[in-house]
């Protein structure tokens, strides 16, 4: 079977997950197409840092500052969470897991965008008391 492309007439993003494989393990994407002429922020790793500098010492709530953070740089741009088509999360302790993923629903939302994305657990981040980043990438035609 031959490789199907780019589509030339893409006026949208697609995020999909192909049929040929297993189904995403969480809420993601297992490929996004970004059609040209798309603007595209990239957004540098974000901590569960609030504006004050203070950090929640729960996982939910660093992930939930981390994700709004986010959103922040993209308002700057004219993008929101929507728009995000990929995720990278760097974590510090497996156990965390449940509480990432109520700090993500509490900010994306059940019906929330579904951008691709990995995540990876770490020995450590920068400054001990964080507990995850989060880099993104988010494009709006």
């Amino acid at each position: 079977m031959a490789p199907v492309g780019r589509d030339p007439g893409l006026t949208k993003i697609d995020r999909f997950s192909p049929n040929t494989m297993a189904a995403p393990f969480s809420r993601y994407s297992q490929g996004v197409e970004i059609p040209s002429g798309a603007r595209t922020v990239i957004v540098a790793g974000q901590v569960g840092v609030h504006p004050d500098g203070t950090v929640p010492e729960d996982i939910a709530g660093q992930t939930a500052q981390a994700f709004r953070n986010i959103q922040s740089v993209l308002h700057a741009k004219g993008m929101d969470l929507e728009d995000l088509v990929e995720t990278r999360t760097y974590m510090t302790n497996r156990e965390d897991l449940p509480g990432y993923r109520e700090g993500r629903l509490e900010v994306l939302g059940a019906e929330g965008p579904c951008p691709a994305a990995a995540l990876v657990f770490v020995a450590g981040l920068a400054q001990p008391q964080w507990k995850i980043e989060i880099c993104a990438v988010a494009a709006k035609v």
